[in-house]
């Protein structure tokens, strides 16, 4: 695809980088840090315009990113809420915002036949995405996904059609480093706290913990007692490391849960920072654990430890990071399956990691 790309452009574009219109209309901020990789590889070599949707907060994910140098916002389908895109006006309107793109070349990494058709209506020439059932009749370059796709998880379904089409990877990188003013704000933070550095002189490593307490639904929220009790355990374990209790500032209440529980060792430390600070601070931290949501898979792109409490499904396998926390009877999927996660199983998992980093020296 990039070499096909290239070519087509070579005339139109003298002198310039290809443009390229890339469309993930995946919803949550994890599913954009798993496409990550491969935007980030194809905006080293075109100038990316990304339309996805606002929940993804996609502008603080790839800031830095210098090959993309546009933004459109897809809002349909947003949980529940319609908007301006929704509908057969909607259809046209979002046709619209893809020819003002001013690109020839899309890129659709979804199945749905909406936006295939939008990129047609908008007058683009060339036309990739997965084909996957009706979308494919509007898409006209490229090999397609079968239908056997359609249910994979979004980085092997993304990882196929990249190597099907000359663009994929062989070992994808997740990368998020915080932007220079998060990671100011994070460390004044800490400092202003009394968190002390970890590990090598320069690493950027603070000696603290970070606890992920939301998630998208609550069949994936560990209850706050078990965070509580967890807590209570890494404090007799390691009484020098600070527990971060993080969330969006919507989940205050179950921050609050933790923070009252009985069983909440004194001084952890509640956090609600904007998502930027969270991951400098999450970058900060000698590991997170947490539910199987966006922030998880934040750490894990960071590079960092990140033990993830799954209960609904099988834990995530894309990154060596991710430490998998997961429900011992291996009934993934049953209501109320997450209660049945231990504090002690989950601590467990996380000393582990703890007194490995202690004998590496980091």
């Amino acid at each position: 695809m990039i070499m096909a790309l290239q070519h087509d452009l070579l005339a139109d574009r003298q002198g310039t980088r290809p443009r390229l219109l890339i469309v993930q209309p995946l919803v949550g901020i994890g599913d954009m840090v798993w496409h990550k990789p491969w935007i980030d590889h194809l905006a080293a070599h075109f100038d990316v315009i990304l339309a996805c949707k606002p929940t993804a907060k996609a502008p603080v994910l790839f800031n830095g990113t210098d090959g993309i140098i546009g933004w459109i916002s897809i809002e349909r389908s947003l949980r529940g809420k319609t908007g301006r895109h929704d509908g057969p006006l909607g259809l046209l309107r979002l046709a619209a915002a893809f020819r003002a793109s001013n690109t020839d070349h899309v890129l659709i990494m979804h199945h749905s036949a909406t936006y295939a058709l939008a990129a047609r209506l908008a007058g683009i020439r060339n036309r990739w995405g997965y084909g996957i059932g009706g979308s494919r009749r509007w898409l006209n370059c490229g090999a397609c996904l079968g239908r056997d796709a359609r249910y994979e998880h979004p980085t092997r379904k993304l990882a196929r059609f990249a190597s099907m089409n000359g663009f994929g990877l062989a070992s994808p990188s997740w990368r998020m480093p915080p932007t220079g003013a998060a990671q100011r704000a994070a460390d004044s933070w800490c400092d202003d706290l009394g968190i002390p550095a970890f590990g090598a002189t320069g690493d950027g490593l603070r000696d603290m913990v970070v606890m992920g307490v939301g998630a998208m639904d609550d069949e994936r929220k560990w209850p706050p007692a078990h965070f509580a009790a967890l807590a209570a355990r890494l404090g007799a374990h390691a009484p020098a490391t600070r527990i971060l209790v993080m969330g969006a500032p919507s989940e205050q209440p179950i921050i609050d849960a933790v923070l009252a529980d009985p069983a909440a060792p004194a001084g952890l430390i509640p956090n609600t920072a904007p998502l930027d600070e969270a991951i400098a601070l999450i970058n900060a931290a000698r590991l997170y654990v947490g539910n199987d949501t966006s922030l998880l898979n934040i750490a894990a792109a960071c590079g960092r430890p990140a033990a993830g409490i799954f209960a609904q499904s099988t834990p995530l396998d894309y990154s060596d990071s991710i430490i998998p926390i997961a429900e011992p009877d291996g009934r993934f999927g049953e209501p109320g399956a997450i209660a049945r996660i231990s504090a002690a199983q989950a601590f467990d998992v996380v000393a582990t990691e703890l007194d490995r980093q202690l004998a590496a020296g980091n």
